[in-house]
């Protein structure tokens, strides 16, 4: 009996199941080991098709895992920059390419390309994965798991040790791609609503946790559970199954909103992310679901293990540091500028739409006292915050820290409070400086610097979008003190 297994859609079993078929019995043919390697090595990495030995296993994966190296190291060789002090951390090694920001604050065209390599990375490693268990007849829900940097060294060198295992595949379901069933439909969203709650209630009023695992993982698993709860009893396609997963993402957002866990910005914000671990997630639940026999229950067992993947990613370092710069040339004189540091008000100044939306942007200033040790008062649209100054210079410098925090957003969201620690503590400015250098001309150059910290992960994802903020929130603050000062009689 031959086994549905191919990604085309629409039409009865032909070439591309049979040639499936073969890759997932291929154990029975008698090759040598030689012949098993380049035959796997062949076989497409992202499928999930198809069982793997231990060596090509261990070939493929290994492989996989350290290219991530190999163009952190590369990038790093371009730049010119060293090596040896990120070679000489143990952290390079489980996250390379996070680390190209933690040391050096890599450009954000280089991080979005690094994000894109960890993306199929994570696929390409989850797909092998569930090769490697299926030929060890193992539960292949472990294969949701490797895409997690805490736990994927573990993982790949578990699957790399345990040995092949026949295994009756006679539980799989045959046939041609058929519609969706109500049952299925049902079924497939309901169970990612309740994972989406379950990890986001787990990950954030447990954990506190907003890394990997929460906006990786488990979309992971809300994919793979839709996947396979939708495709139990019928193949019903890879497009129907991923129409599943949105419609579950979607339900589960909705969820979400009526818990008062998130708001409907961070939702926006985190769904491209989200919707692709997602859309992964559902093919790997679509391949356990038409080649697995293990009862339903081991799909929820899996859940288990969220909590201690939440736990092991708290090893890894979660705050990176990034510093901004702007500049504006002012045709006033830096004496005009520095009254206006002195007490501004923003108020009547246009805000984009990221802050209409609910980002914090400042609304006044005021300091109170002159010299070090004066306390400056800045009033944004989230709270007031208290700053200390640091520097100070009359008409030349101006530096301050902030005392305390106010939330980064307000969230959109039916309720006054969202259950959401992100907002308070995970993005925060640590210090502000301004520096007047007079042009010729009568004219002022500020520059205005700010450093920060954000502890949200994966960086390469968030990081872009933190500087975007920072840089609409500077050139706001920029942008007023030349209208005032030009506007100064």
């Amino acid at each position: 009996m031959s086994v549905k297994l191919s990604f085309v859609q629409g039409h009865a079993p032909g070439a591309a199941e049979r040639q499936s078929w073969r890759l997932q019995h291929a154990r029975a043919l008698p090759q040598s080991g030689l012949s098993r390697v380049v035959s796997a090595l062949m076989s497409p990495p992202l499928y999930f098709a198809g069982p793997l030995r231990p060596l090509s296993y261990t070939l493929l994966s290994s492989g996989v895992f350290f290219s991530q190296h190999l163009l952190a190291l590369l990038v790093l060789a371009l730049q010119g920059r060293p090596v040896t002090a990120i070679a000489s951390d143990w952290v390079f090694y489980v996250t390379p390419l996070q680390m190209l920001v933690r040391r050096y604050g890599a450009f954000d065209a280089i991080l979005f390309l690094a994000l894109a390599w960890v993306l199929l990375v994570a696929w390409t490693l989850a797909a092998l994965a569930y090769r490697r268990a299926t030929d060890a007849d193992v539960s292949g829900w472990i294969a949701a798991f490797v895409v997690a940097p805490a736990v994927q060294i573990p993982i790949m060198c578990l699957l790399s040790l345990l040995p092949s295992r026949p295994a009756d595949h006679g539980g799989s379901i045959p046939g041609s791609v058929g519609a969706m069933g109500s049952a299925a439909v049902a079924q497939g969203l309901f169970t990612g609503l309740a994972v989406t709650v379950f990890a986001v209630a787990v990950g954030a009023l447990v954990f506190g946790s907003y890394g990997y695992t929460m906006f990786m993982v488990s979309p992971f698993i809300i994919g793979s559970t839709t996947g396979y709860f939708g495709n139990r009893r019928q193949d019903v396609g890879v497009g129907n199954t991923e129409r599943l997963v949105a419609g579950a993402l979607l339900l589960g957002g909705i969820a979400l909103l009526a818990f008062a866990l998130e708001g409907i910005l961070c939702l926006i914000m985190a769904w491209p992310l989200v919707f692709g671990t997602a859309f992964v997630g559902g093919l790997l639940g679509r391949a356990i679901a038409l080649q697995s026999r293990r009862p339903p229950r081991h799909a929820l067992s899996s859940l288990a293990l969220l909590p201690l993947v939440f736990a092991a990613e708290n090893v890894l370092p979660a705050t990176v540091q990034f510093d901004t710069e702007a500049r504006i040339q002012i045709s006033a004189s830096s004496e005009i500028v520095w009254k206006l540091l002195m007490r501004s008000d923003l108020s009547e100044e246009p805000v984009a739409l990221p802050f209409q939306l609910g980002v914090a942007y400042p609304v006044r200033g005021e300091i109170v006292g002159e010299g070090v040790g004066a306390i400056r008062l800045g009033e944004f649209s989230t709270g007031t915050v208290v700053e200390k100054v640091t520097e100070w210079v009359p008409n030349h410098k101006l530096a301050f820290v902030m005392l305390n925090q106010v939330p980064s957003m307000r969230e959109l969201s039916p309720y006054a409070h969202v259950h959401a620690p992100h907002v308070i503590g995970y993005f925060r400015t640590t210090d502000t400086r301004f520096e007047l250098a007079a042009r010729g001309g009568g004219t002022t150059e500020v520059i205005e610097r700010t450093s920060h910290e954000l502890k949200l992960e994966p960086v390469l994802y968030w990081l872009p979008l933190a500087r975007w903020v920072v840089h609409m929130n500077n050139a706001r603050v920029l942008a007023y003190l030349k209208r005032q000062a030009e506007g100064d009689p």
